[in-house]
């Protein structure tokens, strides 16, 4: 076989005329080449895309690739590696000099370099910086820029080759130079490991590769450090523990470690090393268990928080008989019948520093939390909402994502926000920051528990203040938190918090087949998913018959009068046939189709268009936007046509503007289907949910009911039956978590036994019972709060 060549290499040299998109996040990039030269069929222009560094408007590159066809855009070139060409033309160095790679370097100023340097003027500078002095107004901090510049831009080409050696792609390199910068080559040779900690896509067989071909022996200690923490990373988040077992741990990592025959690190190693680790916080050993830290001390001190509120009292409780006495006067006055559960819950909220309601859907949670305001605003003497100052309403209703809170805040009547932004928690917080931002106020009812994460509820909980009660609501049944943890079935199994458990159906009626479904999945009883009623259906149908069935119904639903806010797809995976993003593209066909009348800007190979249906990816605390959020692109303006400074998007989210530049258009993905996870907390009037068993590895029960407690008028499912009636068999995997015993323990209690009185004393002190007792024993009421 002929050995290749560099003239085989299928290349453009060009000008960079435009970037048309850029992922700050995977450094995708889309640009416009003006092509120079090329051994291709293009000419003029070309569409260039691929993973870059550093790519700069105005200069010239040698891309390498191939010709790659896109459906919507035709051809275009899929850059493997690229490299910035010097410019050979006295014009070319000038463009170079005077552009934005060089501030405050004019076309004069470029000119006069040139003049004085000749053509070779880059490699003169490079060479040797003091070619600049003679240069009439260039100062020496600009002399220094310029060589600077010129040099940074050279080094970046050489560790580009040199990670291409390593095997990296031009993705990852990119996201290994965004991260170490300088020090990119040094960390790579000298210390791979840290790529597994470091850099998400980098699995720690890459690292092991690099460390191998750089002489790192097999049983070096940074790479027994590095398999426990990428163990501890990947097993413990991925499936949403807080800690795992010292025994499997040191199992997995040997697992990983040892191979083809050789054992490198004995269960003592291991041991020994994750002793170290912890010595070093970067892990915690409890016990037999081990736990990245932040998870620790988030479940710990969230606990001492739970027990200082509930024996700590700094204030005069109402007594049950004055809060029952009030609940009737509420339901007389509003004319609403509370059951006795009801009255129970709403009785633990007024009376008890926490108190928890759980139930299922239709099950009156809303009715419950509309009468606790109520009886609390009489109780306590409190004037209407909008006749408070702003943040001196002393109660406080919110929810985990934006959805939620706005549903609670039309069901509740007063105005209710997201967790993030009660706490200040924005889009560049750290799972282990610290917020400080203390809570005024004197109830705090939290909707959609089972969605709140271990972070999140620590962030909570440290900035409540002592004189506060909390009123946690969920659905016990519903989905767990995408982070790690079970806070709000900890917190019931707990036995510690009062808990009510609605279970006499309101909402809907009766008659609502939907929440009839819900409950007999809740329930286990058996059931005929096949079943016909007015407001459900099953539809039997293959994999393949997905799209065209969904494409369907809502075609029907569009033309009795139902628009997209009405309508929500939901699957529980994004590939594939039935994913998500093959669904999205047919319902924007269907729901928002191609019009002239409409702008539309390219991103990958997803299109936005004036009027999509879309959803916010990441918390924008500062905007009051949070992850999950769902708007419509109200307008799509381009800097070429519109007058405006850069392309951008504005997102309508219910009355708040969102402005998108293209670069953060990795913020956005269409909201015609979604997942069930993002979903929740959410409800729509038709739900169209498939269940085939392609998505055997998803389908699991409580995220069947989740998806389908989502419909408040209709729900459609579609697939196959068998496939349902599997997915109610399977309860997905029992997360490992200790805030349930940690709160036990506190109370002096173990998991086994029965829980104490708030309050009660142990007669003997121990390092077990010690947290037991109340702190201000025999003070005779006095609390520092007294000495504020």
């Amino acid at each position: 076989m002929a050995q290749s060549t560099i003239y085989d290499e299928t290349y453009i040299v060009g000008e960079v005329e435009r970037v048309i998109f850029l992922s700050e996040q995977t450094r995708f990039t889309v640009l416009k080449v003006l092509i120079g030269e090329t051994n291709t069929h293009f000419s003029d222009e070309v569409i260039v895309t691929g993973y870059f560094h550093a790519i700069a408007e105005g200069e010239t590159y040698r891309f390498t690739g191939k010709i790659t066809s896109h459906a919507r855009f035709g051809e275009q070139f899929s850059a493997e590696t690229f490299k910035k060409e010097q410019p050979t033309t006295v014009r070319g160095v000038i463009q170079y000099l005077s552009g934005e790679t060089f501030p405050g370097i004019g076309e004069k100023t470029a000119k006069k370099i040139v003049e004085t340097l000749g053509v070779e003027a880059l490699g003169k500078i490079a060479d040797d910086r003091t070619v600049l002095r003679g240069i009439e107004g260039l100062s020496a901090k600009k002399q220094e820029m310029i060589h600077n510049r010129i040099l940074e831009n050279s080094q970046t080409e050489r560790l580009v080759i040199k990670l291409t050696e390593y095997g990296f792609g031009a993705r990852m390199s990119a996201k290994i130079m965004k991260t170490y910068q300088d020090q990119a080559l040094h960390v790579i040779e000298k210390d791979p490991y840290r790529l597994v900690m470091d850099i998400e896509g980098v699995g720690f067989q890459t690292a092991d590769r690099i460390a191998y071909s750089a002489g790192i022996a097999r049983n070096d200690e940074t790479r027994l450090q590095a398999g426990i923490m990428y163990i501890m990373e990947g097993v413990v988040m991925s499936e949403g523990h807080t800690y795992m077992d010292y025994a499997t741990l040191v199992e997995l990592t040997g697992d990983l470690l040892n191979h083809d025959g050789q054992e490198y690190f004995t269960q003592k190693d291991i041991g020994a090393t994750i002793d170290a680790l912890s010595d070093n916080d970067k892990l915690v050993q409890y016990e037999d268990r081990i736990y990245i830290p932040s998870l620790f001390y988030s479940e710990y001190k969230s606990s001492e928080q739970i027990y200082r509120m509930i024996n700590n009292r700094t204030d005069v409780a109402v007594s049950e008989e004055k809060a029952g006495e009030v609940i009737g006067e509420v339901g007389e006055k509003f004319d609403i019948h509370y059951n006795a559960k009801q009255k129970s819950a709403m009785i633990a909220a007024l009376t008890e520093k926490i108190s928890i309601i759980t139930g299922g859907p239709g099950t009156g949670k809303t009715t419950i939390v509309k009468g606790i305001i109520r009886a609390y605003h009489e109780l306590h003497d409190l004037k209407d909402h909008d006749e408070y100052d702003k943040d001196e309403y002393p109660i406080r209703l919110v929810a985990p994502t934006g959805r939620a809170s706005k549903r609670l805040s039309e069901t509740a009547g007063i105005p209710a926000s997201t967790i993030h932004r009660m706490i200040g928690w924005g889009m560049d917080t750290e799972k282990d920051e610290m917020i400080d931002a203390e809570i005024d106020a004197d109830l705090i009812i939290i909707d959609e528990m089972s969605m709140v994460d271990t972070w999140l509820f620590y962030q909570l909980m440290r900035n409540v203040k002592p004189y506060t009660s909390l009123v946690f609501v969920g659905d016990r049944d519903q989905l767990p938190s995408v982070g790690p943890g079970t806070v709000f079935k900890d917190l019931i199994e707990s036995e510690i918090i009062p808990v009510t458990e609605l279970d006499t159906i309101y909402r809907q009626g009766e008659g609502s087949s939907i929440i009839r479904l819900a409950h007999e999945i809740k329930e286990q009883r058996k059931m005929d998913i096949t079943q016909k009623f007015k407001d459900r259906l099953f539809i039997p149908a293959k994999v393949n018959q997905i799209p065209e069935l969904v494409d369907n119904v809502v075609n029907k639903a569009v033309s009795k009068g139902y628009d997209m806010r009405d309508i929500q797809v939901l699957a529980p995976i994004y590939k594939g046939n039935a994913g998500i993003l093959k669904l999205n593209q047919i319902l924007q066909s269907i729901l928002n189709p191609e019009d002239e009348g409409k702008n539309e800007i390219a991103f990958g190979d997803v299109i936005f268009r004036e009027g999509d249906k879309v959803i916010q990816l990441v918390n924008r605390a500062e905007d009051n936007i949070f992850n999950g959020d769902s708007g419509v692109i109200d307008s799509i303006l381009f800097k070429d046509q519109d007058e405006a400074e850069k392309d951008s998007i504005l997102v309508d989210y219910d009355g708040i503007h969102i402005a998108y530049e293209r670069k953060e258009l990795t913020e956005l993905a269409h909201a015609y289907c979604t997942s069930i996870h993002k979903a929740q907390g959410s409800e729509y009037p038709i739900v169209i949910m498939p269940v085939v068993r392609s998505y055997r590895h998803m389908l699991m029960k409580n995220i069947v009911y989740t998806g389908i407690t989502r419909a408040k008028e209709s729900l459609i499912l579609c697939g196959d039956p068998d496939a349902f009636y599997e997915s109610l068999e399977k309860e997905g995997i029992e997360r490992r978590t200790s805030l349930y015993e940690m709160i036990r323990l506190l109370f002096g209690r173990t998991p086994e036994e029965k829980p104490a009185e708030p309050g009660e004393i142990p007669e003997v002190l121990s390092e077990e019972t010690m947290f037991t007792i109340p702190a201000m024993i025999n003070m005779g009421g006095v609390t520092p709060y007294d000495f504020i």
